[in-house]
């Protein structure tokens, strides 16, 4: 069987066609629609999905693990975290109650179970608004307007915080993002020497991943494959992150895969309610793919502050991004 093509199709969807009368396995698989329209590292797509009655179990595909990048898997239990999330805030706009079963980080298999309840009223914190932005979301690349964000849009992200083990900065001060764009160009030079992440970074780039037509992704993936761009692109990414209004970071006590899954769910979390605020969000995770810089990271932050988890900065801009293309649900399936 051929591998399925990446599709934008798969934002199109219409909530008037959920099987409200439909057995609750049929259900899920309509809710997992939504769930795969979530935002992964270089658009990997690292997860999959094994449906059984009323309960679903979520794993990773180490097939699409970013290893020159990602080394030690924090961004892909954080990219399988925030398709949970999607899944979760898409049950309850169905009035279909999620609850979420972490799983140790010797269970090999499966990251989390989500069972799902469609005779009881959900009772979470997620803001109903969410459901409608997860088609809206998009991840900007440009740089943003002059423009601070208001005070009740900043009290509304922090509300949505609501794991007791992830903590959100939000940093404005024009010294800490100095400090900040530097380690971002000192990330982008670091792995740009590093042929084995630019070999990476230009599959995906080749597989159109990242949304390119089929001759600009073939001549990018040549390109990043075989020349350093370091200073280009620290040039360019330093300068995104000193010029944002805002540069958030995600941080927690402890520092194992199941902490990063909930920090992918309260991303997510604050990139849908950014969107219904019309606040664009860009993840930058350079910094945070070499320890050493990781480490300078958290001594920026306030004394309190945890590991780095997930950095993003956040702001206005008038450009509308397209969606970047997905594979189809089928392609996460697996059978028992």
């Amino acid at each position: 069987m051929s591998e399925p093509e990446l599709t934008r199709s798969v934002w199109e969807l219409d909530s008037n066609d959920y099987p409200a009368s439909a057995a609750i396995d049929e259900k899920i698989r309509f809710l997992l629609r939504y769930a795969i329209l979530a935002p992964s590292s270089h658009n990997s797509q690292p997860w999959r999905f094994r449906v059984s009655g009323n309960e679903v179990d979520i794993g990773t595909d180490e097939s699409r693990w970013l290893d020159a990048a990602d080394p030690t898997k924090r961004e892909l239990y954080i990219s399988v975290g925030c398709a949970i999330e999607n899944l979760c805030v898409a049950a309850e706009h169905f009035e279909v109650e999620p609850r979420v079963e972490y799983h140790g980080e010797t269970d090999t298999d499966t990251v989390a179970t989500v069972t799902l309840h469609d005779d009881s009223e959900p009772s979470t914190h997620r803001p109903s608004e969410l459901f409608d932005a997860i088609t809206e979301r998009s991840t900007s690349h440009d740089l943003f307007d002059d423009r601070t964000l208001d005070t009740a849009v900043r009290d509304e992200l922090g509300a949505v915080v609501a794991e007791d083990d992830v903590t959100l900065h939000l940093v404005d001060e024009p010294a800490v993002k100095q400090s900040m764009s530097e380690l971002q160009a000192e990330g982008d030079r670091r792995l740009m020497d590093d042929p084995e992440y630019r070999t990476e970074l230009g599959h995906w780039i080749g597989l159109g991943a990242l949304g390119s037509s089929w001759l600009v992704a073939r001549i990018g993936q040549a390109v990043v494959t075989h020349l350093d761009l370091g200073d280009r692109e620290a040039a360019k990414n330093s300068k995104l992150i000193e010029s944002a209004p805002l540069v958030a970071v995600l941080t927690t006590e402890s520092d194992d895969p199941m902490t990063q899954v909930k920090v992918g769910q309260v991303f997510e979390r604050l990139a849908l309610l950014a969107t219904t605020a019309g606040v664009a969000v860009h993840p930058m995770s350079q910094t945070l793919e070499r320890p050493e810089l990781r480490t300078r990271l958290q001594g920026l932050l306030d004394s309190t502050a945890g590991v780095p988890q997930h950095l993003f900065r956040m702001g206005y801009t008038d450009e509308h991004p397209e969606h970047t293309p997905r594979w189809p649900l089928e392609a996460f399936l697996v059978d028992r």
